[in-house]
């Protein structure tokens, strides 16, 4: 289990074996060595990430009211397990461990929120919509034609902090807007998140909450604004 606040010098983080699970995984990346440390990864990695979802969640969602948290598998947290259906890489398993707390009334991966993800050397951790829903893209676009403004600012807030814009672009301005547009290269995102990375360790140190409210927080704005262009 993650270590729990005992007192005022104590804090939640990560065991160290939440990384060294990751890491093993990362090199026996087969059934048989999984179902060997089962048990470790339940123990210290998802129980510690319900833990996080469940003691963040409420924080976080009154800075961005409305931002929904679910500290289960499928909920806020993903499967492990890998969807090889379609996949050339037929490795059975993530080696990292990722949680999604969303913002908005769509479905959950059609909706803006922040991003956990952690691997056994980097922690990338960031706001944002991996991919507009076809839906959802007109809504954006339109958006940013007429109050692009609003969301350069969020954008250039986050940066200020450290953070880089990422997603999915287009090599074009879509048709039907101005291609010297002020905010042409916001109008030709399919996905945008701005995101973070950070030493792997860092979650197994301190007062893990505390430092992931203070670090995510300069980004949120991304997520109001977003939740406000296609909502």
């Amino acid at each position: 289990m993650a270590k729990k606040k005992e007192s005022a010098d104590e804090f939640f983080h990560f065991p160290a074996e939440a990384l060294k699970f990751l890491s093993g995984l990362s090199r026996n990346n087969n059934k048989q060595w999984y179902e060997a440390h089962k048990a470790d990864y339940q123990k210290h990695l998802l129980e510690p990430l319900k833990d996080m979802v469940a003691a963040i969640g409420p924080i976080l969602a009154r800075k961005v009211p409305g931002l929904r948290a679910d500290p289960r598998v499928n909920g806020s947290i993903f499967r492990i397990n890998r969807d090889t259906r379609f996949s050339k890489d037929k490795s059975p398993y993530k080696t990292h461990a990722a949680a999604f707390m969303w913002a908005g009334p769509g479905e959950k991966l059609a909706c803006p929120g922040v991003y956990f993800h952690l691997d056994a050397k980097e922690l990338l951790y960031g706001s944002g919509l991996y991919m507009f829903a076809p839906e959802s893209l007109g809504f954006y676009r339109r958006f940013v034609a007429e109050k692009g403004g609003e969301l350069a600012r969020a954008v250039k807030k986050a940066e200020k902090a450290g953070f880089e814009l990422g997603g999915e672009k287009l090599k074009k301005v879509p048709s039907g807007f101005p291609p010297d547009h002020e905010h042409a290269e916001l109008l030709k995102m399919k996905g945008f998140h701005v995101m973070k990375t950070y030493p792997a360790k860092k979650v197994t140190e301190g007062d893990l909450i505390g430092w992931l409210v203070k670090e995510i927080e300069p980004s949120l704005d991304v997520i109001k604004t977003l939740e406000k262009a296609i909502f």
